[in-house]
């Protein structure tokens, strides 16, 4: 984005919207809607990043934030795929789920504040992918439901980090 951006004051005043292409729609259109939550997605992720002190799971967070704008893009119209977003989060999960026992009971978030931050993050998650479903949006979707099960397995070892 260049440094001068300005905000065309004004243009969606109207409850219309560009998506890429052109093509206006109200404000109120389900892709409009999506992209609203992964902006959301993005800026939780960017606030449970604050309480990570491992680097490496900081890269990660940040690669999933720049993922969900690839996300985002593909949702307004954008060409594209994410595959390579897809297949990196796949293998975090399978390295991350071979280091955890099996668990025996349902998990209520609030061990720490991470934990419930990653825990709130994957429910938004949830969310979107659902909205991407309905958009008939798969790559996204799928990358979403992977996201999902990322967030849900950095919420237990950030539960287990302080011994809960």
């Amino acid at each position: 984005m260049s440094r001068n951006f300005k905000p065309a004051m004004g243009s969606g005043d109207l409850g219309l919207t560009d998506l890429l292409g052109g093509r206006r729609v109200p404000k109120t259109h389900r892709r409009v809607k999506l992209n609203a939550l992964l902006d959301e997605l993005s800026a939780l992720l960017g606030l449970l990043k604050t309480g990570i002190r491992d680097r490496a799971e900081k890269g990660e967070l940040t690669a999933a934030q720049a993922a969900l704008v690839r996300v985002s893009g593909l949702i307004a119209g954008m060409k594209g795929n994410l595959k390579t977003e897809t297949e990196a989060l796949e293998a975090l999960i399978d390295a991350r789920a071979e280091t955890l026992k099996p668990l025996k009971k349902f998990i209520l978030p609030g061990a720490n504040e991470t934990e419930a931050l990653a825990h709130l993050a994957r429910a938004k998650t949830r969310i979107c992918e659902i909205l991407a479903w309905e958009l008939k949006a798969k790559a996204p979707a799928v990358y979403l439901n992977r996201l999902s099960d990322y967030l849900f397995l950095l919420a237990l070892k950030s539960a287990r980090k302080m011994g809960s």
